[in-house]
């Protein structure tokens, strides 16, 4: 259940900078994303400030397990993985 959180320049934004933050897990055969806006708090903590969650249901949880596999792959590129036992704290 990795959490990834990249901070620092998000083009997109109108001041060019942000805090986003994106969660990841499988329960079977679905494969559940959550992101979002995240707040920085001391300590090196994360807390959502807002944030979406989309669910995949896939045929098996074989394909389930790689459709996991592949989506943290992918989100490894472009965010940073928070330490084991790490969370994005909040309801958002």
């Amino acid at each position: 259940m990795p959490y990834f959180v990249r901070v620092g320049a998000v083009e997109e934004n109108v001041s060019g900078v942000g805090a986003r933050g994106y969660h990841l897990f499988r329960r079977g055969r679905t494969v559940v994303t959550r992101w979002g806006a995240v707040e920085v708090l001391p300590g090196r903590q994360f807390r959502w400030v807002y944030r979406q969650e989309k669910r995949y249901t896939l045929r098996s949880e074989t394909a389930a397990r790689a459709e996991y596999q592949r989506r943290v792959a992918e989100r490894s590129v472009s965010y940073d993985r928070l330490p084991r036992g790490s969370s994005i704290q909040g309801s958002g």
